[in-house]
């Protein structure tokens, strides 16, 4: 592990106190330390597995048993997903004069089948497992979820982000910020996902975790979706990302061997440099 020693100490001691713990089945590793990419900016992220029945009562003591390893709980965010098959609280914790984050995550041992559950032990494998008192986690080892590459529908994403570039021009004539600087972030990630379908190479994580592993000059074609109080170069940073996505989508097309109408993407960027 290559994070912060001060919080690899906390997490050790954590471990130790959930292992304690009765109903506390294993532990694995997640996040970027299950992935080998954890530097001293990384935070702790562990996975609990639990008894059906003693799922409910470690949920209702967690920050309780937090408390022993580290200073104080200074808050504690709690993912809109939780429910009885999974807990997933990030906290912000303090020790002496630091602050670190610390994710922890409870699966129910019971409801194994949920969604979310499976996308936590999807890809484990036996190193990545910290203990395991009866060979539960190994039998996840044995039976887990294989992970997806990004697919998405080429016709749909070039129809998609025509249909709101063409917006673009009025919100630029109007210098409407905010209007703009929603299209925008609404543009990149149409892009993001043309990316992906096309270069997508790991199973595992959101889109922030896998534009990592797409080619690096095509990373560049996603860093001018953003809006500025200058105009003029908001109207560049979008001519220039139109004439990125109209290459990307012509080599992802060519790629997977699915169609797009070419024609209307010359006919929005001709009618747009015309009006903008």
């Amino acid at each position: 592990w290559n994070m912060n020693k001060d919080l690899l100490a906390i997490t050790n001691n954590f471990v130790s106190v959930m292992k304690s713990c009765n109903g506390v089945l294993g532990a694995w590793n997640f996040g970027s330390v299950l992935h080998g990419m954890s530097d001293e900016y990384s935070d702790a992220d562990i996975v609990f597995l639990l008894e059906n029945q003693s799922f409910k009562k470690i949920k209702e003591d967690l920050t309780r048993l937090l408390l022993k390893v580290c200073g104080s709980v200074l808050l504690c965010f709690k993912e809109g997903f939780n429910s009885d098959a999974i807990i997933n609280n990030g906290y912000l914790i303090k020790k002496n004069n630091d602050i670190f984050q610390f994710d922890i995550f409870l699966l129910n041992n019971g409801m194994l089948d949920d969604f979310m559950c499976k996308i936590h032990y999807a890809g484990l494998s036996a190193e990545n497992i910290i203990f395991d008192t009866d060979n539960n986690v190994l039998k996840l080892c044995n039976n887990n979820p294989d992970g997806s590459l990004w697919n998405d529908n080429i016709c749909c994403l070039a129809e998609t982000y025509l249909y709101h570039f063409y917006m673009t021009y009025k919100y630029l004539a109007r210098q409407d910020y905010f209007k703009l600087n929603h299209i925008m972030r609404t543009l990149y990630d149409i892009h993001v996902s043309l990316l992906l379908t096309g270069y997508d190479q790991i199973k595992w994580g959101g889109a922030e975790n896998k534009l990592h592993f797409i080619p690096v000059c095509k990373q560049e074609h996603l860093k001018k979706y953003y809006c500025t109080e200058d105009f003029q170069h908001n109207k560049n940073n979008l001519l220039q990302s139109f004439i990125w996505f109209e290459e990307d989508i012509k080599d992802v097309s060519a790629k997977k061997g699915q169609d797009y109408n070419a024609r209307n993407i010359d006919i929005i960027k001709n009618y747009w440099m015309a009006k903008a």
